[in-house]
């Protein structure tokens, strides 16, 4: 089975400042452990990620660019994780996906993850934001923030 990572779920699986740093970091510490599945990533997740966590915008103590190649490169690293290609098939399986279902410019990063997924036969993502995925066809998303219905909310 192969399960794609989106960049939210490792910015909140490495950064301990947000309120779904535990939920997810301990979701994602348990799938990395499962030697059935394969998790995959993209080339813009992984930068995507970098430039999040570095960025001094967005933080006030953003990670160091070497911590973050560091982290970036530890999935690399590891056995049941996949760096997916994107190629000429992908490209125009993003662009067809733009123009079906009309999406903007601010769509564009959501769409080009998902056209490679789906163009490297991986049908589930992993992503703190499924709203923005259920439209395309073909890929279930798991939101790994999501409460299973049994455990009541805290607060």
């Amino acid at each position: 089975m192969k399960r794609a990572l989106d960049t939210n779920v490792l910015v909140y699986a490495h950064l301990p400042g947000f309120a779904e740093h535990e939920r997810v970091r301990a979701f994602l510490q348990t799938e990395l452990r499962k030697t059935d599945v394969t998790f995959c990533v993209t080339p813009m997740v992984l930068h995507e990620f970098v430039h999040v966590i570095t960025d001094p915008r967005r933080f006030v103590s953003p990670v160091t660019m070497s911590e973050a190649v560091t982290v970036a490169r530890s999935y690399l690293g590891r056995e049941n994780v996949e760096c997916l290609p994107v190629n000429e098939d992908v490209i125009r399986e993003a662009l067809a996906l733009l123009d079906r279902h009309s999406l903007g410019r601010k769509r564009i990063a959501d769409t080009l993850l998902a056209a490679t997924l789906l163009q490297n036969g991986v049908a589930e993502l992993v992503t703190c934001n499924p709203q923005d995925f259920r439209l395309f066809e073909g890929l279930s998303v798991t939101d790994p923030t999501a409460r299973p219905p049994s455990e009541p909310k805290q607060g």
